[in-house]
């Protein structure tokens, strides 16, 4: 596949009718190039991202779009493990930690007064869930490294102070908000009710045994004021707005729709935060509890 992709380089977005990518092949060329070189230990793709170190963006976001950051992550780890020829890759990771970070003096993406990063409005969580995801990956890269941290202009950021940034975003999505509610269903005593998902909005087979037609699943259910039949318990969705309000509605899908991408970035921040060495009970993630925030640390 990376072979196909390098040989036919183009842009989705040419000929894309949904999702379109706008950040270009050159990401996801360094990011599968990074990942095969860290599975493989092939000097191929350890070449192969040296050489086109060009690529490399300073960004804001990592996203299923754009996958810059989350390469600078993998090759910045190689860079403190001695391959000192990929220190574009340290410099770029690092612009994007310093960018997000609070009291930076390059920042670039502002926090709601509730405290949440805020890069877009429609399923802002997903740029949440990542960059938490990428803080997390560097800020161990530099504990690990003996590394005291990093320098933002006249601000400096310890790994620690990282790591506590990521964990008040987490904790902000799992009820720790003005809102005062989780936004991953069944987590928590208050969370989304009406999510933006065909399969959840429609009852399940063993309460409404007969046939739904595609059209009936959107014509009977989608309006209703009703919570969703069918709960996606673990499911996070898009987020609250600018203001730190959500308007819990089916129809507001920038905001009530989950997805994988979001779901996923947050697996990996989380299990950054749960200090094994310590025994923390996992049992402080299940489902269905009464907490309203989780202290990991």
């Amino acid at each position: 596949l990376f072979k196909f992709a390098d040989k036919y380089r183009g842009s989705y977005k040419d000929s894309c009718p949904f999702y379109c990518s706008f950040s270009g092949y050159q990401d996801e060329l360094l990011w599968s190039a990074a990942w095969l070189y860290k599975a493989s230990r092939d000097e191929k793709y350890l070449n192969y991202v040296l050489s086109n170190q060009g690529w490399s963006q300073a960004v804001s976001e990592f996203s299923w779009d754009n996958k810059f950051a989350g390469a600078q992550a993998l090759l910045a780890k190689e860079f403190y493990g001695g391959k000192k020829d990929l220190s574009k890759y340290k410099t770029d990771v690092e612009s994007f930690i310093c960018a997000l970070m609070p009291g930076s003096s390059s920042l670039q993406i502002q926090t709601t007064a509730g405290g949440l990063l805020y890069i877009r409005d429609s399923s802002n969580l997903q740029y949440v869930t990542s960059s938490c995801m990428v803080l997390s990956v560097y800020s161990k890269t530099l504990m690990t490294s003996n590394i005291d941290g990093i320098q933002c202009g006249s601000a400096h950021f310890s790994a620690s102070q990282i790591k506590s940034f990521v964990k008040s975003q987490v904790n902000y999505i799992l009820g720790n908000n003005p809102m005062k509610m989780s936004y991953m269903v069944g987590f928590g005593s208050k969370y989304p009710m009406q999510l933006h998902h065909r399969g959840s909005s429609i009852p399940s087979i063993h309460s409404h045994p007969s046939r739904v037609g595609c059209n009936d699943g959107y014509s009977s259910y989608y309006s209703s004021n009703n919570p969703n039949p069918n709960q996606h318990v673990g499911a996070i969705v898009g987020g609250p707005d600018s203001s730190d309000h959500f308007n819990d509605q089916r129809s507001d899908y920038s905001h009530s729709e989950p997805t994988t991408y979001i779901n996923a970035a947050f697996v990996g921040a989380v299990a950054a935060l749960l200090d094994v060495t310590k025994q923390e009970p996992l049992q402080l993630l299940q489902i269905n509890t009464t907490i309203n925030m989780v202290d990991y640390m």
